[in-house]
């Protein structure tokens, strides 16, 4: 970036209008034209222009430095992580009073600017704009239905009274204020995981409408989209819209209706035909043979792509059992026979995570699982909610590097008279001294997307304290986790895993939301919130029999010798039955 020019404006007084945000992926080209388009800008402001390269290895960075442009330009590199954190990462740099998105594939109107200005000055938050076809774009069925696409949407939107729906709120092309975004708290990242295509638009603006934001459609603000996605990819988006329209209803349930009834139900012969002969269809559309019937054929596909996508995330989130998990130490206790088996070693809490996903299993959010015990959202298929109890450090070191990667959401739950020291609730028993987070450690937990719960002040078995005492165990508790920065805890685990009604009254009174025992059982709407039952997995819990545990809740059938000695028992009575037989 010219930072010269730039601070040199600022000295004399002039400030930055616009910031300009382009995240761009592998695509060198269009990206160039795009910072061309915006030398012809009639706006007598000043802007500047940040492009965000996330990931391209096709020469984009190299070719943006070497363009010479009348404004300042920033280019800025980063790994593959999506378009969001792409977008986040321009408005952390951004110098102007309004940002302004736009994807790569644009080519701006010479009064773009000008006209997100006008809207602006005449009261609006956020401005989306009009995305009408470009003239150059691949002239072919995927493009004509965007332009369809484009102009339907400027016709219904320019109409008096309009408003935009859920799906009109796409952020290709829009602005709002730098003091608004970060009110709002950027985009979320978690919709672009990996990279993926998602509904981190969607999730934005809908968080503004929440918010009470005024926002407003200009048909005048125009950039034109050079529409250049392959059918192949066309169709792998539509995919994973399907998974991110669950990751989005999940988010916010009350748009399961606007968002999964925009697209045609499926059926089991039409998924099975499509799964069958999508390549030839595929093939006939790369050669060129375009027609009404293969154009047909290639929609009714995307619809099922996108359905396909749905079932991938978990299906429609709907009420169902919740399974609820319940770990200690993240550590090998060989040797300490009292704690061996709540010791559960890095390499077999991989492996324990892998079996549950491979098999289906889906990790939720505590956002979900409160609005799921009130019975106001539904839960994906196979639904798991992942708690730790105690905090000791190995929750930090090894179990969080495991869920930040696979982006796993946790609870912990601290005991707050103990931080930085050691569980000497368990020297009774005479078990091994295991070392507890300290405040430090319980933030960069905390930072790392694992929400802090309270275990007590001390880990007394709370259905022993004197009922005087339980306001300081409990709300004292709360109290001092919330004294070293962390917000108020909503969720309690019971040292011990139990309570009583003395303990539970404690618990409500305090202000807590869900509270959690270690009986067995799986967990449906509107029960008790205070006699939350968890499932404690162990070290001995692999392979079948921790599916068998998890699906039972609990309630495993499957012996402690496992599942292979099972077996082997029943060839070998099945062996001597044969030869009794015989004889």
């Amino acid at each position: 970036m010219n930072d010269l020019r730039l601070m040199q404006d600022i000295s004399r007084g002039k400030s930055v209008r616009f910031s300009v945000i382009i995240p761009t992926y592998q695509r060198r080209e269009l990206v160039l034209a795009l910072v061309h388009s915006l030398v012809r800008q009639e706006f007598d402001g000043h802007f500047e222009v940040i492009v965000v390269v996330d990931g391209s290895i096709d020469g984009t960075a190299q070719a943006l430095r070497e363009i010479s442009v009348p404004f300042p330009m920033m280019v800025i590199e980063q790994q593959n992580k999506g378009r969001a954190t792409a977008l986040n990462r321009g408005a952390d740099v951004a110098h102007g009073e309004i940002l302004l998105f736009l994807d790569d594939d644009m080519e701006a109107h010479p009064r773009l600017l000008a006209e997100h200005n006008r809207s602006h000055q005449e009261g609006a938050d956020i401005v989306l704009g009009h995305i009408p076809l470009h003239p150059e774009s691949p002239s072919n069925f995927l493009g004509a239905a965007v332009g369809i696409w484009s102009e339907e949407r400027v016709k219904r939107l320019s109409s008096p009274n309009a408003t935009p729906n859920i799906h009109d709120m796409i952020t290709g092309q829009a602005s709002l204020s730098l003091e608004i975004f970060r009110k709002l708290g950027g985009f979320d990242t978690n919709f672009n995981r990996n990279g993926s295509f998602g509904n981190e638009d969607l999730d934005f603006c809908y968080r503004l409408k929440l918010k009470g934001y005024h926002i407003v459609f200009n048909p005048n603000a125009i950039s034109w989209q050079k529409y250049v996605v392959t059918p192949s990819d066309y169709l792998s988006q539509w995919r994973q819209a399907g998974r991110a329209d669950v990751a989005l209803v999940r988010k916010h349930p009350d748009l399961i209706n606007d968002i999964f009834a925009a697209h045609p139900a499926e059926s089991l012969i039409e998924r099975v035909l499509w799964r069958l002969t999508s390549w030839l269809l595929l093939a006939l559309v790369n050669v060129g043979i375009q027609n009404a019937i293969t154009t047909r054929l290639f929609f009714r596909g995307r619809d099922l792509e996108y359905w396909r996508g749905v079932r991938e995330a978990g299906g429609i989130p709907k009420p169902q059992s919740l399974r609820i998990l319940a770990y200690h130490s993240i550590s090998d206790l060989s040797g300490c026979h009292i704690l061996e088996q709540y010791g559960v070693p890095e390499g077999l809490f991989l492996r324990q995570i892998d079996t549950l996903q491979n098999s289906g299993y889906r990790f939720i959010t505590t956002d979900e699982f409160l609005r799921f015990l009130n019975g106001n959202g539904g839960l994906p298929r196979k639904p798991l909610l992942l708690t730790f109890d105690d905090c000791f450090e190995d929750i930090l070191k090894v179990a969080l590097p495991i869920l930040k990667k696979r982006g796993i959401p946790a609870v912990a739950f601290a005991v707050s008279g103990r931080l930085g020291g050691v569980n000497d609730w368990d020297k009774i028993i005479g078990a091994k001294q295991i070392r507890l987070l300290d405040a430090n450690g319980l933030k960069e937990l905390a930072a790392g997307g694992v929400e802090i719960g309270s275990h007590s002040k001390t880990h007394r078995p709370l259905a022993q304290v004197p009922t005087e005492e339980l306001a300081k165990e409990v709300g004292g508790s709360l109290a001092d986790l919330q004294a070293i920065g962390l917000p108020r805890p909503r969720l309690f685990a019971y040292p011990h895993g139990k309570s009583d009604d003395r303990v539970e009254k404690a618990v409500q009174e305090a202000g807590i939301q869900a509270a959690f025992t270690v009986t067995a059982d799986c967990v449906m709407p509107f029960q008790n919130p205070y006699r939350i039952p968890r499932i404690e997995i162990l070290r001995s819990d692999v392979g079948w029999k921790l599916l068998c545990k998890v699906a039972l809740a609990g309630r495993s059938i499957i012996p402690s010798i496992g599942i292979r000695s099972l077996l082997k028992r029943l060839r070998l009575k099945l062996a001597v039955a044969v030869r009794e037989y015989q004889s």
